[in-house]
């Protein structure tokens, strides 16, 4: 039994994201055998999904801050995990705060804390994701390279209604097969994002209430330990 910490990030959306959204809540794993999973091969994907995603990036790249409101469920795996969260996702550049009540991540850019309130610790870590891994922080961009993308399914007509666009990650050592994004065509916001792990899990972001360039606060995006008496710190950088 191991305890993996699953972030948001959401982000906006909210991912995620975040997811991810490694984004991060303690939960404990059974291990058992992970089967091979099949995915759609596509080649360089379609002009349409192309569209709307470049569309989404001009507009998120265009944003200094963000703040909204992000849920994140875990449900399946081989435990049959199912877990749902509701918190705040605050966003500007590579850094970021997401409070979830019995859990907050803090990230400045260079270092993150995970702080857990049952616990009452926090692990200090490095802030060095892989190209390929999702983080709060690059939750509403991480689509516009390493992927593979596809228009499954559209509602309304025009501008009005929703996207839904699969990403297949071209790295294939990575723990996702997938990732499928909901997307508002008229605000080219995210508004949903699902991530499909490869142990049968799946992680799903939803946003609502985004505010765009909200003026946030520097002292967001620090750990205070004397706001924690008896905080147990662990520094794992």
């Amino acid at each position: 039994m191991t305890r993996k910490f699953v972030c948001l990030l959401f982000l906006a959306g909210v991912m995620t994201a975040v997811g991810n959204v490694e984004t991060a809540q303690a939960q404990k794993k059974a291990q058992a055998p992970k089967k091979a999973t099949r995915v759609r091969s596509i080649a360089t994907g379609d002009a349409e999904s192309k569209a709307i995603l470049n569309k989404l990036s001009k507009n998120y790249r265009g944003m200094k801050s963000m703040q909204a409101l992000v849920s994140l469920e875990l449900q399946g795996g081989p435990g049959q995990v199912k877990e749902k969260r509701k918190g705040k996702l605050f966003l500007r550049g590579k850094q970021y705060r997401i409070d979830m009540g019995e859990q907050l991540i803090i990230c400045d850019g260079r270092s993150s804390w995970t702080y857990l309130k049952e616990l009452n610790e926090v692990n200090i870590s490095r802030h060095e994701p892989s190209p390929d891994q999702i983080t709060p922080d690059n939750l509403f961009t991480m689509y516009e390279k390493g992927f593979d993308s596809f228009l499954e399914s559209e509602t309304g007509s025009g501008q009005q209604g929703t996207s839904c666009i699969d990403l297949i990650p071209q790295n294939k050592s990575v723990s996702y097969f997938k990732v499928r994004l909901f997307v508002d065509r008229q605000r080219n916001l995210i508004q949903k994002a699902i991530v499909f792990d490869k142990s049968g899990v799946q992680y799903t972001y939803q946003i609502t209430e985004f505010k765009v360039n909200p003026k946030l606060r520097d002292d967001l995006f620090v750990f205070n330990a004397k706001a924690y008496p008896n905080v147990e710190v662990v520094d794992l950088r």
